[in-house]
């Protein structure tokens, strides 16, 4: 806008669209509260409406603070008033404006000819006003000027209510800035004074101190007049200051940006307490460090019986773990339940997980297994209370095991026979549970072996008669066989012993029984391979279990059969067949044997890999793939 006079036209399409009520509304919601608004006299405002007056030739200026909930003069040079009159609304339309607002003659101005200034017993007929507004538009009053008679305004005066308007706005933003930032350092001072607890602390880059709140004083014993600009170091014990521990805190906290404390410290009168806190780097506005700030607790009796606790529990473990025993007890009355550590380390119960009664009667009950069923599990549910001897499988909580666990319960009743408490013990009885699936599963393989050693003798006994024209021959080739059956079993009784084995020789002795005379029955090939003392006694099982089933069903049944037997390595895996040709037709069995699970779990087991049977029409298939690095081999 130019700086030629503005002649004061009311535009009566704005009244009829907002009407009084309508605006005033509108600027009583895009006003915000002004935190200053009070009765405080400011000399810089105060000189200001004063060269406002004098610079417009005006009786009467002044600065008109409006919230959304009053308006009052926050500073007036001509006037005893403190506030507009009620039905002010000069400053109203002048919040609608783009600039200055001017009424030249209100008593002509219909909208204005009823205003309190223009009515009251020493009436005024010129009017001009600016908006007040802060750097981000916000906009908190009005700069106004008054005069009795009418009149305009030269281009230099506007230029000047332009600028005191400016200035005017600015140092109101200013003092609510500054009344802001008192107001709150004054909040943190009464904070910091207030926390008796706790022990801040402010230190310069080096280390000396500069505050020091009532909690430090009631802490360690100083004043803060005794300690001001001496070193914080003070505060460490002497065995950590020969070691310069106070400065590489410090290091740490500016490396870190933080350096958490948890230490012994010394108080005036040389006593030593435990404390745990911080240390924080102090940053001005612009980022630049200014020093640290400390902040301390006393927790030497949290330690204390921390330390004592722990020691208890420290004795409960080992008790506990010595015979894998964890304890608990069950008030029935008031429903609570106590468990030692053992409890959760058996059922997989997180440290911070609150157990109830709920919780543990669920853990409590007995889960069904496949094939183990106690009397206990054959039982169902365990519902509390209840008392006994009982062992089941359980899923820990954490990573769904499943372990074998033994129950030992006992009912307390009180004078009255009602029971109200229950106690016991439990303990992880699975390696004792394995150790019998282990005996069980020995014991089965025994007597799986011994038939399978009488099948595998009717066979020799049935190839050998079939392949032989004298009884002498017969015989020897007999007896060469049952060695050979005997070299074999040693191969599977005593592999263990050896640190390792070729796969050539394991598979050539584990099938020698078998290879015949005369024809070949079993080609074998494949590249040098290397197999651990684990991994070569499950191939001679798997190799026994494979060629007693083809002696039996398969391929070496027929006098026409034969078995192709090949492994080699490619992209990194190891691969083994076992192919068996011109047998009888293959059918898949009902229910696998004891001798396919043998061979499918324990060697795939251990070599790492897997291992499938696969029941072809045109025989039997086994092949096996497993991580080439398992094992030593030749490349050529």
């Amino acid at each position: 806008m130019g700086d030629t006079q503005v002649e004061a036209r009311w535009d009566t399409s704005v009244s009829n669209l907002f009407g009084l009520s309508e605006a005033s509304s509108l600027f009583q919601a895009v006003l915000p509260r002004f935190t200053i608004m009070n009765g405080q006299n400011d000399p810089v405002l105060d000189n200001l409406v004063a060269l406002t007056a004098r610079l417009c030739d005006a009786p009467v200026a002044a600065i008109n603070l409006i919230s959304q909930e009053q308006q009052i003069f926050k500073a007036v040079y001509g006037l005893t008033l403190n506030a507009p009159p009620p039905g002010h609304n000069f400053c109203r339309q002048t919040l609608l404006a783009d600039d200055i607002f001017i009424v030249s003659d209100a008593s002509t101005t219909p909208l204005f000819a009823g205003e309190p200034f223009v009515t009251g017993t020493s009436p005024y007929r010129f009017y001009a006003g600016i908006k007040l507004a802060g750097h981000d538009g916000t906009i908190f009053g009005t700069m106004l000027i008054l005069d009795k008679k009418p009149r305009h305004l030269s281009a230099e005066q506007l230029k000047d209510l332009r600028r005191l308007a400016q200035i005017a706005g600015s140092h109101m933003e200013m003092q609510a800035r500054h009344h802001r930032q008192q107001h709150k350092e004054q909040l943190n001072q009464l904070i910091i004074d207030n926390a008796l607890d706790y022990a801040i602390i402010t230190t310069t880059l080096s280390g000396q101190v500069t505050s020091w709140n009532a909690g430090a004083r009631r802490l360690f014993g100083w004043t803060e007049e005794e300690v001001l600009k001496s070193s914080v170091d003070i505060l460490f014990t002497p065995e950590e200051r020969e070691k310069n521990v106070p400065e590489m805190r410090r290091v740490s906290a500016l490396h870190h940006r933080q350096d958490a404390v948890e230490r012994w410290h010394m108080r005036k009168d040389g006593s030593r307490f435990w404390a745990s806190g911080q240390l924080l780097p102090l940053y001005d506005q612009d980022g630049h460090m200014q020093g640290f700030l400390k902040i301390l607790m006393d927790r030497t009796f949290v330690r204390e019986q921390q330390e004592r606790l722990r020691e208890q529990e420290e004795m409960l473990r080992l008790s506990q773990e010595a015979g894998g025993i964890g304890a608990f007890d069950i008030n029935l009355v008031s429903r609570t339940i106590t468990v030692t550590n053992q409890i959760r380390q058996i059922y997989g119960i997180a440290p911070d997980t609150n157990i109830t009664i709920e919780l543990f009667e669920k853990l409590m009950s007995p889960r069904n297994c496949d094939e183990h069923k106690t009397d206990a599990a054959k039982s169902g549910s365990l519902a509390l209370p209840r008392s006994g001897y009982s062992e089941y499988l359980i899923h820990r909580l954490d990573n769904n095991e499943q372990r074998w666990v033994a129950l030992s319960t006992e009912l307390i009743s009180d004078d009255q026979g009602t029971v109200v408490r229950m106690r016991g013990i439990v303990q992880d009885i699975t390696n004792r549970k394995h150790a019998e699936e282990q005996q069980a599963m020995l014991t089965a393989e025994l007597a799986h072996r011994s038939k399978n050693i009488l099948a595998v003798i009717q066979g020799i006994a049935n190839q050998t008669l079939r392949s032989t024209t004298s009884a002498e021959d017969a015989r020897t080739a007999f007896e060469a066989r049952i060695m050979a059956l005997s070299k074999a079993q040693d191969v599977l009784t005593q592999g263990a012993k050896s640190v390792s084995a070729e796969l050539a020789d394991i598979v050539t002795n584990s099938l020698s029984v078998h290879a015949g005379t005369g024809e070949k029955r079993i080609n074998i090939s494949g590249i040098p391979v290397t197999l651990g003392s684990r991994q070569a006694l499950s191939m001679v099982m798997a190799l026994h279990e494979l060629g007693t089933n083809a002696v039996q069903y398969g391929a070496l049944s027929t006098p026409d059969g034969h078995i192709e037997i090949s492994w080699r390595v490619e992209n990194g895996r190891f691969r083994f067949y076992w192919i068996e040709k011109n047998g009888p037709q293959v059918e898949k069995p009902a229910r696998r044997g004891f001798g396919s699970r043998l061979i499918e779990r324990t060697l795939a087991a251990s070599l790492g890999g897997s291992a499938e049977l696969h029941y072809l029409s045109q025989g039997l298939e086994f092949r096996l793939d497993a991580p080439a690095n398992n094992m030593r081999y030749d490349p050529a």
